[in-house]
């Protein structure tokens, strides 16, 4: 892979209760020193629940010359959220996650990738709340949450902020985000190479992953807002993902999606509107 391919770090905690054992310290903790050793610098995205139990997480982040961003306050999909509530929770955990990381919050990812044109009132908040990127769209129709239509390409949204849409390919007819989640965990790495392969000079290549999917020894539990199924595969392939982490970030970049978007003349992106039905292909 010769392409630049930033690394993202999504930091969340999943449990359904206090019953289970928190390991998202112990796992967080494992992954950056994971980066440390191997020379990345990425962009964490941290929720601001598991940012206000853990602050020591963005301080070691921070200290390992990371970028911070802020993954909602709480890994709760968009849609189960009215335009208020979500406003003033973004504020609240902007302002926390600025706090203890002495950074500016510029980046936000919605939980699941749930921005989608039903949840298209978001955008707006993002500009609102202070924000300069999201990272929050997936380009394409997908069993959770898709946006088709969009471009795979960074874009603005009409009147807000710069948009990553997450990269995505063609794999036997289906349209898939090649590049992180279960997908890299249960994909062969000729998936990601024939996927970076054929992307566009345009786009801008980042893998996502959670530190969750390091942890082949967390019990088993039912994850909330997704279905039996989903929940099982989250749980599939752990034990082989720090090594093929660890062989991907030879050929990554240690430019962070912050450092892309500072970049980044804003007046020469594609506009989109979120608000047309032309974006709404599912």
């Amino acid at each position: 892979m010769t392409k630049n391919i930033s690394v993202t770090l999504d930091v969340e905690d999943l449990r359904p209760s206090d019953q289970f054992e928190d390991r998202s310290k112990l796992m967080t903790e494992k992954v950056l020193d994971l980066f440390s050793e191997m020379n990345i610098r990425a962009t964490i995205f941290v929720v601001g629940d598991v940012a206000k139990n853990h602050p020591e997480i963005i301080n070691k982040a921070v200290k390992d010359g990371h970028e911070i961003g802020l993954h909602s306050h709480k890994h709760i999909p968009l849609q189960l959220l009215t335009p208020d509530e979500f406003e003033q929770e973004l504020t609240g955990a902007k302002t926390l996650l600025q706090e203890i990381s002495g950074q500016e919050i510029n980046g936000f990812r919605a939980p699941t990738m749930s921005l989608t044109h039903k949840t298209r009132w978001a955008v707006p908040i993002l500009k609102r709340v202070g924000f300069t990127y999201s990272s929050s769209v997936l380009p394409a129709k997908n069993p959770l949450y898709g946006w088709d239509g969009l471009p795979r390409h960074p874009f603005r949204w009409l009147n807000s902020v710069i948009e990553f849409p997450c990269p995505v390919t063609n794999i036997l007819g289906f349209t898939i985000p090649y590049l992180g989640g279960a997908y890299f965990r249960l994909f062969p790495s000729i998936i990601r190479k024939m996927g970076v392969r054929r992307s566009s000079y345009g786009e801008v290549l980042w893998t996502y992953c959670h530190p969750w999917e390091f942890d082949p020894d967390e019990k088993y539990y039912q994850l909330e807002n997704v279905g039996r199924s989903t929940s099982r595969i989250a749980w599939i392939g752990r034990k082989g993902m720090e090594n093929k982490m660890r062989d991907f970030l030879k050929d990554a970049s240690s430019q962070t999606l912050g450092d892309i978007a500072s970049t980044m003349d804003s007046s020469q992106l594609e506009i989109v509107n979120a608000e047309s039905p032309d974006n709404d292909k599912n």
